[in-house]
Parts: C-alpha cells; structure tokens; sequence
C-alpha cells in the first residue's frame, strides 16, 4: 500500500467528520516542531503539525519536482494550495503520532471530530544552508585563518577544500581532531609539538624535523599514527630525530562533512471552504524544519 494513501483517502470522509459549524479562529501550533515525510510518489511532501495538547493536527501536501528540502533555492518556491495540493486542519477523539501521515493507514481507533479544509492560498517556500562542518572538533568560524570572514579562502594545505570543510585542514593524513588534542593536563590549547607557535593541526611539518608528517608513514598505509620506533615506541612524525629515510605519501583528500539545510513555509491568503469569519490568520507562518546530511566532498 502506498505511503500515504490515506491521505487521499480521508479527503471523501467528510461524512464521518462534525457536521456542525467549525469555529477555529487561529491555528495554535507556534509551539510545535515542524515535521517531514516523503510519498512515494515521486517528488512528493506532506509537512505536518501536531499539537498533543489539543489533539489537533494541521498537514501540508504537494508533489513538486523543483522543491527539495537538501537543495538550496536562489528564490522561494511558490505553489498554489488547489484541487492537488492540499492544506488540512483537523482535531482527533485521541492523540495521533507522525505515523498518522508518514505510514500506510491511520489506526482505525482514530476519529477525525473536525476537519477545516483551505481551499485557495500560496505556499512560499525557502531552503538555506544554516550550518555546514566537518566536525573536526574546530567550530566552523574558528577555521576562518586569515581573519576576513569568508571560510572559503582558508585552505591551509592548498588542496582546494576550505578548512571548515576539511577533516585535516593541514593534508598530513591525520585528522584535524586527533591533533587538537594536547598532554597538557587542564590545558585545552590545541597541540603544538614543536613549539613554533603553529598548532599540530595546521602544519604539516608537526616536529619540525624537515621531513612532512605524511611522509613519515612508513608502512604506507595512510596513518602515520601506527609508525614507531621500535626499541622506544616514540611515533615517528612525533620525533625529531627521524630515523628512517623518508618516502612520498600523497594526502588523504575525501572528507565527511555535515550540512544543515532549513526550509521556511509560510501560508498566504487563505480561502476556506466553508465561510469561517473568526480566524484571524489569512497570512500563516507554517515554521520551519532542519535537515542534516553528511557527505563526502573533494576538492573542486
């Protein structure tokens, strides 16, 4: 059975709703997350409120091939509430969860007492990025080096991914969250092994030994965290006194970053279908949802 079929299937079920007049003179939902599921048609949403307090929901569907709720819009998407694109209030004997529009068939359990159907309106829709990092234990706007702003210029390693998107902002094939970290009991500066001012994670060269640290891997495997000496354990990139001969080992480029997308909704011009003089609300501010991706970027 399709994902929400019974949305569509509920839209006849008039009859089994409150007969009587509804008065609701706002939507009370400015408290309440903003949800998402996905059809299983293609390129269909329907957005969701639900308020436990009162037992009411209100749901937003469409079918949109240019909305995507990972896809940065230049300028917001507008789409006509009609025949196809539906826009629903309605109040329950009894609390509903997301299953309620994101499963297959609502329980049988659940009555709808009323529903207020919004006939004609615009939906605006907006999608940005709010945050975006690869969580190398740097916030973002530390990695911003050169002080001007723009995270985009900041590339310390020359490999064509600006730090803040950069699990090794420095290209020694150890990760920028590995060196950050000091042995310096109650001190959280980042580690600086050398002690030219430079931190670990932003140098490539962290002993200062004139041999990089990615060249002191070895063993060739890409880590230069499982090279020791033998008779003392001291890790090779670590020692100033590097005893091997040293090789070329190119720098590790994929990273896993994380992005925050944040769509807005607002609702406009309103037009019931049964005449409701009480609400108040012609122009309705749906909310907002954030969803968060992680994944791999390379250099441009």
């Amino acid at each position: 059975m399709k994902k929400l079929l019974y949305f569509l299937f509920f839209l006849h079920l008039l009859s089994s709703c409150d007969d009587g007049d509804i008065i609701v003179t706002s939507f009370e939902f400015d408290e309440v997350d903003l949800e998402l599921c996905r059809g299983s048609l293609k390129d269909e949403y329907v957005f969701f409120k639900i308020n436990d307090d009162t037992q009411e929901a209100i749901s937003f569907d469409f079918v949109n091939e240019s909305f995507s709720d990972t896809t940065v819009t230049t300028t917001p998407i507008y789409i006509d509430i009609g025949d196809d694109v539906h826009f629903i209030y309605r109040s329950f004997n009894s609390e509903i969860t997301s299953d309620y529009f994101c499963g297959t068939l609502p329980s049988s359990d659940i009555t709808i007492l009323e529903e207020l159907l919004i006939i004609s309106g615009t939906a605006e829709i907006s999608t940005s990025i709010i945050t975006e990092d690869d969580n190398d234990g740097v916030d973002a706007e530390d990695e911003d080096v050169n002080g001007n702003g723009d995270l985009e210029d900041d590339d310390t390693d020359g490999d064509g991914i600006p730090n803040y998107k950069d699990q090794d902002d420095d290209g020694d094939n150890i990760l920028t969250s590995v060196e950050l970290v000091n042995d310096i009991a109650d001190n959280d500066d980042p580690r600086d092994t050398d002690g030219d001012g430079i931190p670990d994670y932003l140098e490539e060269d962290d002993d200062n030994d004139g041999v990089l640290t990615r060249n002191e891997d070895t063993n060739q495997n890409g880590s230069p965290r499982d090279d020791r000496e033998t008779e003392s354990g001291e890790l090779f990139y670590l020692d100033p006194e590097f005893p091997e001969t040293p090789i070329e080992v190119p720098p590790i480029l994929d990273n896993t970053i994380q992005t925050t997308y944040r769509t807005i909704i607002t609702i406009s011009n309103l037009v019931f279908e049964d005449e409701n003089e009480n609400f108040e609300d012609e122009d309705f501010s749906f909310g907002y949802i954030d969803t968060t991706v992680s994944k791999v970027t390379s250099p441009n």
